[in-house]
């Protein structure tokens, strides 16, 4: 009897454990190199196998193109599921869509909750930007378009259009491993973040030039020598 009791008990408290998000950083990662119509195919697979799985939904939110309609997939991770992995994510996703239409009441209340939620998220500090007043916005809008910038800043900012994107890491020291690395090369290197699907990535950029062939020139040399499967962007 008392054998039986304990066997009771270990049967409830796994019932309580909650079961573990898929992973879905690779799909992440693929959206990210412009492997999108890969990962949609993929996502629906993922989304018919685990259709529960809060991680797979916003996977599933961060490959859908009508921004009303993933706005409202954000909304539901973010209702049902508080304790997901992406749940601040889904949240920063949607304070930036608000942002984004200049719906800045409605932006700020969902910045707050970010704030006050999910006080350690990364995203707090991705969210970090002055909230306008609408009133003062809508005013500017209708304000006469500004001055060109002198002819010396844009000859700054055109000087060099392109770089490499080395790589991209979600852990910081793999990424400052690798800007060390370059720079020990002789290499001009740089770590910047960039937020894809809602999860923040720290990109590895080497190199500037003021035509895209300099930088496929030095690609190529990377990819020999580190073995980096690196891009041309745009800076």
């Amino acid at each position: 009897m008392k054998l039986k009791f304990y066997f009771f008990i270990l049967i409830f408290n796994l019932t309580l454990i909650p079961a573990q998000e898929i992973n879905i950083v690779k799909y992440l990662k693929q959206i990210e190199s412009g492997e999108i119509e890969k990962t949609r195919t993929e996502a629906k697979a993922l989304l018919r196998e685990y259709p529960n799985d809060p991680s797979v939904q916003f996977l599933n939110a961060v490959i859908t193109s009508d921004g009303e309609s993933a706005l409202n997939k954000y909304l539901s991770i973010y209702n049902n599921h508080p304790q997901s992995r992406f749940a601040d994510a889904s949240l920063y996703r949607i304070f930036s869509y608000y942002y984004s239409l200049g719906v800045y009441k409605k932006a700020e209340s969902y910045l707050t909750k970010l704030k006050s939620e999910y006080p350690a998220s990364p995203y707090v500090k991705a969210a970090d930007r002055n909230i306008p007043d609408e009133a003062i916005a809508e005013a500017v809008k209708t304000e006469q378009p500004s001055k060109q910038k002198p002819a010396t800043q844009t000859a700054v900012a055109e000087e060099f259009r392109f770089t490499i994107q080395a790589g991209a890491f979600m852990n910081i020291s793999n990424a400052r491993n690798l800007k060390s690395k370059l720079e020990a090369e002789g290499y001009f290197s740089d770590v910047r973040t960039k937020s894809v699907g809602g999860t923040i990535f720290n990109v590895v950029i080497v190199g500037k030039f003021k035509k895209e062939n300099e930088a496929t020139a030095l690609l190529n040399n990377l990819k020999t020598n580190f073995k980096l499967n690196g891009r041309v962007i745009p800076l």
